[in-house]
């Protein structure tokens, strides 16, 4: 099954031109949360949904942990939970002793979930479509989306 998803043009400010423009961020399709994961997973088991609940808060715990002692987390079929780190280049290694550097969490996904992504179809989200979503919105924008026309 081909994954569509819509695109949205929200105003947002640009820093460096020092001015408001557009720019388009990505609608999801709606989120996944705890309950429809189980209600999904049960499907395929014979496990009473308490039994995956629990499966599932116990796995969360576990990565939880791993994550905040510093390994990296590898689900297959999903993608990695890994660390990044951002700092200015330097032209030597030395250089780099002196720079602030920003530590944070990355997700690198599977190949599978990034080959999904790259060749979805996409189409503008209509504009009553793009008010009830903000998952694109990095909160850098005012906030308001005008969406567009949802192309066949």
């Amino acid at each position: 099954m081909a994954l569509t998803l819509k695109l949205s043009k929200s105003k947002s400010y640009n820093p460096s031109k020092k001015e408001y423009g557009f720019r388009t961020t990505v609608k999801s399709n709606g989120k996944a949360d705890m309950d429809s994961l189980v209600e999904s997973a049960s499907k395929n088991t014979t496990m009473h949904k308490a039994e995956i609940t629990a499966s599932f808060m116990l796995m969360l715990d576990a990565i939880r942990d791993a994550l905040s002692s510093g390994k990296m987390v590898e689900m297959k079929g999903i993608g990695n939970i890994g660390f990044s780190c951002s700092g200015a280049w330097t032209a030597t290694a030395e250089e780099q002793n002196g720079l602030e550097h920003k530590v944070g969490i990355s997700f690198y996904p599977s190949q599978e979930v990034a080959a999904a992504v790259a060749t979805a179809r996409t189409v503008w989200a209509k504009a009553e479509e793009a008010k009830d979503d903000a998952s694109g919105d990095d909160g850098k924008g005012d906030g308001s989306d005008t969406g567009g026309e949802v192309e066949g």
